[in-house]
């Protein structure tokens, strides 16, 4: 875990938070999550919703956190590994064949064993806040922004262009396996569509998904924006033999 502390941590917050919105235009707020080990942060309050959409309050400018006590979804609660007495309902995806008719057993029972979960224990709480507004000394583990394709593509794919890892791309999962623990076990960016629940209960619209940056990562949405330069007349020279400028001649 690190700060917000410059001297621990090498990515300013606020900074980042800068790039996000004015120099790459997200129009949603960004959310720093936090894996709390030992309890929720001071400041943070808690509520009683789905997991995943701690992001959406998030944007809307509140500090807050669930944990085993706090949240309205078993399924959440297991992902984010607070559910330890889970049972084969959950576990197994029987949930998913009751009101859904599109779900097969062997389907749903497919989709849970595919998704990740965090470990139990791992965490106490999982608190999110604007990314401009994390209080000091308050450990930042994931960057969640809800964007466009486009956008998605740059900032999931920072870390693609800086050191050469590709993210990791989910379909299908619970919004909150794919935001929260998929990260933690991939040790890698991700994006994410999100399943109908975690779409609808953070209003996402046709046409953006989810992107889960770890905090090792962040640094490269830095660069990648204060890096950012493109020649298309010079890319097309050296890939496309009919833009080679000796055959031109």
């Amino acid at each position: 875990m690190t700060s917000n502390n410059p001297a621990e941590n090498p990515v300013d917050l606020k900074y980042l938070n800068t790039i996000l919105v004015e120099k790459m235009k997200v129009k949603r707020q960004p959310v720093a999550i936090t894996y709390c080990a030992d309890g929720a942060p001071d400041g943070y309050e808690p509520v009683n919703v789905v997991a995943c959409q701690i992001v959406k309050l998030a944007e809307a400018g509140q500090r807050i956190y669930v944990d085993a006590h706090h949240h309205d979804c078993r399924v959440g609660q297991y992902h984010l590994g607070l559910h330890p007495d889970a049972d084969a309902f959950i576990t197994e995806g029987e949930y998913l064949t009751l009101a859904q008719g599109f779900f097969t057993e062997q389907g749903a029972r497919c989709n849970k064993q595919q998704s990740y979960s965090l470990p139990e224990g791992t965490i106490t709480a999982l608190a999110a806040a604007p990314l401009d507004q994390v209080p000091d000394g308050v450990p930042v583990d994931l960057v969640v922004c809800i964007c466009s394709a486009q956008q998605a593509m740059q900032i999931a794919g920072a870390a693609s262009v800086r050191e050469g890892t590709f993210p990791h791309g989910e379909l299908g999962p619970s919004a909150c396996s794919s935001i929260f623990a998929a990260p933690w076990h991939t040790n890698n960016s991700v994006f994410a569509l999100g399943d109908g629940g975690g779409r609808m209960y953070n209003k996402v619209a046709v046409g953006e998904l989810f992107v889960s940056i770890p905090r090792h990562h962040l640094h490269y949405i830095v660069e990648l924006v204060e890096n950012f330069r493109i020649d298309p007349q010079k890319m097309r020279e050296v890939i496309m033999p009919s833009y080679a400028p000796d055959s031109q001649a």
